[in-house]
């Protein structure tokens, strides 16, 4: 209370041309009594109920800029309400300056009727009680005693250059969530997001990459340091072999020595690769930093940058060594992918298949029936698939951070694509690629089994064709043993006490996780690709 948010809310409204309300206002309107009369008849515990019921009908709302009380967010399931529907800010001011503003209006029910030590006290002691119910605003803005028109409202507008780019959000147990923003050049905005995440200016910044994106987006690369305190630069060698522990060793020495702490953050402006080692040692350093994603491809967009995997493969196989650990955020700017390879565009299209098949019938039905757009880089057309892909992954993470149970859909046709990419030393194929290859394998033992009909198998695999994953390894030049990769897919972290499990379509927007599968029938299905 008295931090100003009804008259900025009321000046930023008129800026951005949008509808306002305050939510006290709101329920006088349909009370027909004063926030103090529902006080004093009815009590706090009453008003609360009609500011739920107030904040629920109000979100339904579209375009829209709401001043809420200030004990709104106090209740968990008004958070998730408001955060569900838009961005949450939070204006405050320091308990001497809100308790002198309250002085001028001794009408406010909490307040009514203390002397100004009182307030004051009670102020610090209700700033104490709801910290931590603030703390979920999206970012916070000082009110000091400078007028809004001159400070705070620039610096909202400033902020919202980028969070109205928000579009998913991830919300895993273990922490507090993180959002993804998904646009076209939103990196411009890189410096609001780390300044509204308060990383800045106080932390160090590391910015790491690989050594092809640091020549093909070297612009991007340079603003992105630029923009992150003039961070230093940490360079790894593309490509999947460089995934290894003397690579990641090298990052860790590199941070030892230049002296980063606890207080710093790691940055990753790459593909996969990096994001996985950077991640990794983010997890890791002096037992934890900060670690902000700036996914570069569209595998990386779809899947990687999201969700808290983390790793670096072993010479036994992919992925086998690293930790869950989520990023602060995720930024998706689609411009970047102008310079991807096409054969690194498909690989990200094998992801998107993914989710349409593992959970999703109308979003695969969709891809469908936009194969053009999508294989055009139609901007909205990118745009659906990347925040679609994040919201199904998001709400499976949500469920399941550490692949106890549901998360295990995601890795469809990640066993036959891991032992792929094993089988050819990770050189052949990009993941996405093997993935792809994996998934006509898994579509195959699927119909083998009986789980779903040829018609869905030929389905995914006219999509996969459509979007370039090769069809066989045998037009791909490639050639191995089935005992081999029998022998590789053991390796594969879905095996569990030496039972093999796979994940496996029932139909179309729907898998399980199954050990049925013969041997026979495992090798039968490879035999497709």
């Amino acid at each position: 209370m008295a931090s100003g948010k009804t008259r900025v809310g009321k000046m930023l409204a008129k800026r951005l041309r949008l509808n306002y309300v305050d939510s006290d206002s709101f329920i006088v309107e349909r009370t027909g009594k004063s926030i103090s009369e529902i006080f004093e008849q009815d009590g706090e515990a009453k008003f609360r109920e009609l500011e739920k019921e107030a904040i629920t009908e109000i979100s339904k709302k579209e375009r829209m800029v709401v001043s809420l009380g200030g004990g709104a967010v106090a209740r968990a399931e008004n958070v998730q309400v408001i955060k569900n529907s838009g961005i949450l800010i939070c204006i405050k001011a320091e308990p001497e300056i809100l308790s002198e503003r309250i002085g001028r209006n001794d009408k406010r029910p909490l307040m009514a009727g203390l002397e100004p030590k009182a307030r004051l006290a009670k102020i610090k002691t209700m700033l104490a009680e709801r910290e931590k119910f603030y703390a979920n605003a999206d970012f916070s803005i000082d009110s000091d005693e400078i007028g809004p028109e001159e400070r705070i409202l620039p610096q909202l507008l400033e902020n919202l250059k980028l969070w109205k780019h928000l579009e998913v959000r991830v919300e895993p147990a273990s922490t507090g969530g993180y959002p993804i923003f998904i646009g076209k050049n939103i990196l411009d905005h890189s410096e609001i997001l780390l300044r509204t995440l308060n990383l800045l200016p106080q932390n160090e910044m590391l910015v790491c990459t690989d050594s092809n994106i640091a020549k093909k987006q070297k612009r991007n690369f340079e603003r992105l340091c630029l923009q992150a305190n003039a961070a230093k630069q940490f360079i790894f060698t593309a490509g999947e072999s460089s995934k290894n522990l003397e690579e990641l060793n090298a990052l860790w020495t590199f941070m030892l020595k230049s002296r980063y702490s606890r207080k710093s953050c790691l940055l990753q402006f790459s593909g996969g690769v990096v994001g996985d080692m950077a991640g990794f040692a983010a997890a890791t350093y002096q037992r934890g930093i900060s670690f902000v994603q700036f996914p570069t491809s569209l595998l990386a967009m779809v899947d990687s940058s999201v969700g808290g995997k983390v790793a670096i493969n072993h010479s036994e196989g992919k992925n086998m060594i690293g930790a869950f650990y989520q990023p602060r955020a995720v930024m998706c700017d689609l411009s970047v992918l102008k310079t991807l390879p096409e054969e690194e565009y498909y690989a990200g299209l094998a992801e998107v298949v993914k989710y349409g098949i593992i959970y999703d019938y109308d979003f695969f039905e969709w891809l469908e029936k936009n194969t053009d757009a999508i294989l055009e880089k139609d901007a909205a057309a990118l745009k659906h698939i990347v925040k679609r892909s994040c919201e199904i992954k998001a709400e499976v993470v949500g469920i399941d951070e550490r692949e106890l149970g549901l998360r295990a859909i995601l890795n469809y046709g990640h066993t036959f694509g891991h032992a792929i990419e094993k089988l050819t030393s990770y050189s052949k194929f990009s993941h996405g690629i093997a993935v792809g290859l994996g998934m006509r394998v898994a579509g195959r033992l699927s119909t083998i089994s009986g789980r779903w009909s040829k018609k869905e198998e030929n389905r995914q695999n006219e999509l996969l064709s459509k979007f370039g994953i090769p069809k066989t390894l045998k037009e791909c030049g490639v050639k191995f043993s089935f005992d081999a990769a029998w022998q590789a897919m053991g390796a594969d972290k879905k095996t569990e006490k030496h039972t093999r499990f796979y994940i496996l379509p029932i139909k179309i927007g729907k898998v399980e996780k199954t050990s049925e599968p013969t041997k026979k029938q495992v090798f039968e299905a490879f035999g497709c690709i």
